[in-house]
């Protein structure tokens, strides 16, 4: 045990020791295990649990760190990052485009994401989220600037068994052509602009929403309950989140 190593290094270890993706309890084992750190504290879990995310890419904490040192890719398991990864092997689907957020919609995400709403604890399901709404009203809208590093990899999503599936649908919805299903860098442009408009779009109307009323679980209930009011006049698509 190296006494000078901090607690996302040797984290770091563990997750290399492992030999794949793991989650706290699994990385918290192999550092006991591997007498890696003494947690002078009574709850080394979540202790663990909080570093690791302050490391996390897109973990939307406001004590993150800069240093990206994990990648989450399923409900709170993690993975070292790219820049981390010494194991020889290729991220999965390193050619896949990563979805962008409109940086007008910060503040939005900020609020849906909160502790007070409690239901979006992950970027990715209020992204599906707002991408059904979008999808639903008709409203696509371009992102007018975004910030790159805070881009997401679509291996993030891969917690909803409607993703990939999901970009699929919408681009053949929105399109009527067989085209948009081919494995080409085109398509998958295509693809990828079609769902992150429909999310920027689907943003747009959350924001509008509650500009004038309080964002909390009943806010949310309450904009839902709108939405299934409204007459249909396009196929639904159901995203599973």
């Amino acid at each position: 045990m190296n006494q000078r190593d901090t607690i996302a290094e040797v984290a770091i270890k563990a997750l290399r020791s492992i030999g794949r993706a793991g989650s706290i309890e699994e990385i918290y084992a192999e550092i006991l295990e591997q007498d890696l750190y003494r947690f002078n504290t009574p709850t080394p879990e979540h202790v663990l649990r909080t570093t690791i995310r302050r490391h996390t890419r897109d973990s939307e904490r406001s004590d993150a760190r800069d240093e990206i040192l994990f990648d989450m890719v399923g409900e709170e398991i993690y993975t070292l990052a790219e820049n981390e990864n010494t194991s020889g092997k290729k991220p999965s689907n390193p050619g896949m485009k990563r979805i962008q957020r409109a940086s007008d919609k910060e503040e939005i995400i900020k609020d849906l994401m909160s502790e007070q709403v409690g239901v979006f604890k992950e970027i990715w399901r209020l992204l599906l989220f707002a991408a059904q709404v979008g999808f639903k009203n008709g409203r696509r809208e371009p992102l007018k600037g975004v910030e790159a590093g805070k881009g997401i990899d679509q291996s993030t999503f891969g917690n909803s068994p409607a993703w990939p599936g999901v970009l699929y649908l919408m681009a053949l919805a929105e399109t009527g052509g067989a085209d948009c299903l081919s494995g080409t860098p085109e398509a998958e442009e295509d693809r990828v602009s079609t769902f992150q408009e429909y999310a920027n779009g689907g943003l747009a109307i959350l924001k509008n929403f509650f500009a004038d009323r309080p964002l909390e679980m009943g806010g949310i209930l309450e904009f839902i309950e709108s939405q299934r009011e409204k007459i249909e006049k396009r196929p639904d698509v159901d995203l599973t989140i």
